[in-house]
């Protein structure tokens, strides 16, 4: 797996830049998304556990028509502060409950393990340190039910081309009869989404720009932070909201091991992209991936959906 000075080199040495938003999550990183997800204007924590907390007894009862006993592996479990509420709801549909906590951070699995034990009686909680691409494919067969977890609109992230082969990836541990829930932030209004990467306080701002500065701390970089700016937009055409780091004058920016990098004036580097879905867009990528779609699940809004999948026979 390639250091984050390699990422960074190939990268930056790209036309157009291109630095993956992975690297967004250092200790800084990790505060300022957690004040992200407390904003107003960044609704989809909201309507994901509008979902939760209303529907997830449905969800228990469609995937309890086929199992009584039920494994859930969770990818990028974080902290288990919305998860232990799902669970909770299938209780009385399992008559056993697994729950794999699958995060890259053993910092956070221990605050999973913390909110899932106290929260949820008598299930058996695993934690799974490690990138969850590696963790994933070492999870030995179970007899129980599989359910896999992919929350949080994560699923909007990755390319179509990326989402394809995620669904192929989580599909390869899967039996014919397992299951898969993804959520999907839908389509709406175009202001509304935009103000979510773009917020009035600016920590939205200041979550990409500490990508600079985190290569200033790790890498021995020299950006100056205020000669650049963070630019998202959103398309309503293709449905994908792009975040931008944008240098604000033609500069030479260089790093601790004599590695220079020359922007232009008002030359970006590409970090994140953010798809929004219409239900047909869900459909084809189940189909593109040797899925089907088993039910769709919604906020009160209609403006957030959980997808349930199955391998296709």
């Amino acid at each position: 797996m390639e250091t984050f000075f390699e990422h960074v080199k190939a990268g930056l040495s790209q036309k157009p830049k291109k630095l993956s938003s992975r690297y967004f999550y250092d200790s800084r990183g990790d505060v300022l998304f957690q004040q992200i997800m407390r904003m107003e204007e960044y609704y989809l924590p909201a309507c994901e556990m509008n979902i939760i907390k209303d529907k997830s007894n449905h969800i228990a009862r469609d995937i309890s028509k086929t199992h009584k006993a039920i494994q859930v592996v969770e990818l990028g479990a974080g902290d288990g502060s919305k998860t232990k509420y799902f669970l909770e709801q299938f209780k009385p549909f399992f008559e056993i409950i697994e729950y794999k906590a699958l995060d890259i951070s053993k910092n956070i699995l221990d605050a999973n393990k913390q909110q899932i034990e106290t929260f949820v009686s008598n299930i058996q909680w695993t934690g799974v340190p490690g990138n969850y691409f590696q963790t994933y494919k070492t999870l030995e067969p179970t007899t129980k039910g599989r359910l896999v977890l992919f929350l949080g609109a994560n699923i909007g992230n990755y390319t179509k081309e990326g989402a394809i082969d995620l669904f192929k990836f989580i599909k390869s541990q899967l039996k014919p009869d397992d299951f898969i829930l993804i959520s999907f932030d839908l389509v709406k209004n175009p202001r509304k989404i935009i103000k979510a990467y773009d917020d009035s306080k600016g920590i939205t701002k200041a979550f990409n720009m500490n990508l600079l500065e985190r290569m200033n701390r790790e890498l021995g970089a020299n950006f100056d932070v205020s000669a650049f700016e963070h630019f998202p937009f959103y398309n309503p055409l293709t449905g994908i909201t792009s975040s931008q780091i944008i240098s604000l004058k033609k500069q030479t920016v260089r790093f601790s091991d004599d590695f220079e990098v020359h922007f232009e004036a008002f030359e970006a580097i590409h970090t994140e992209i953010s798809k929004k879905y219409y239900l047909s867009d869900i459909s084809d990528l189940a189909n593109e991936s040797g899925l089907q779609l088993y039910e769709t699940y919604f906020d009160d809004n209609k403006e957030y959906a959980f997808g349930l999948f199955q391998p296709k026979e």
